[in-house]
């Protein structure tokens, strides 16, 4: 069989081409389609803590937030197992997020830093903001192992 005739050559294309249409499933979302736009924040922190066995030891916290070692920021009061959310605007670019957990000292009835043993462990994360997105940070700390895990995602519709 000669490869190089024409003929062969463009029914081999149509053919090829007719198998990939035919695999589409149906009709394609734009990409921007998926994602939220930016309107009043375009980057969302979302922090709790997992695993915490006892009531009486879930204690009243929230997260201070770093953006580039400038502090623009908390989160909302919650128990520690609560989502606690934080939104802002800042500039497209990549940047790294440090946060400080603090949390409620009921005999004095102020909230307290934690000491840099009881901080999650790790407390920073470094993530990419584009254009004409919004970046959601979920920080998931382990409470009893005090080991920390970052989800970074665009906010869906």
């Amino acid at each position: 069989m000669n490869y190089r005739n024409p003929i062969i050559i463009t029914i081999m294309t149509t053919a090829l081409l007719f198998f990939l249409s035919a695999c589409k499933t149906g009709p394609l979302m734009p990409e921007d389609g998926r994602f939220k736009h930016p309107d009043t924040y375009n980057f969302k922190f979302i922090g709790y803590d997992t695993n915490i066995s006892n009531p009486e030891n879930d204690r009243r916290s929230y997260y201070r937030i770093y953006i580039d070692k400038i502090e623009i920021g908390r989160t909302t009061i919650g128990l520690e197992s609560q989502d606690k959310s934080f939104e802002a605007r800042i500039q497209p670019n990549r940047h790294l997020l440090v946060v400080e957990k603090w949390v409620l000292d009921e005999k004095s009835e102020k909230y307290i830093k934690l000491n840099n043993i009881q901080q999650p462990r790790p407390n920073f994360v470094y993530f990419g903001l584009p254009e004409k997105r919004i970046v959601v940070v979920t920080l998931k700390n382990d409470a009893p192992q005090n080991r920390t895990s970052f989800e970074i995602d665009y906010e869906h519709e």
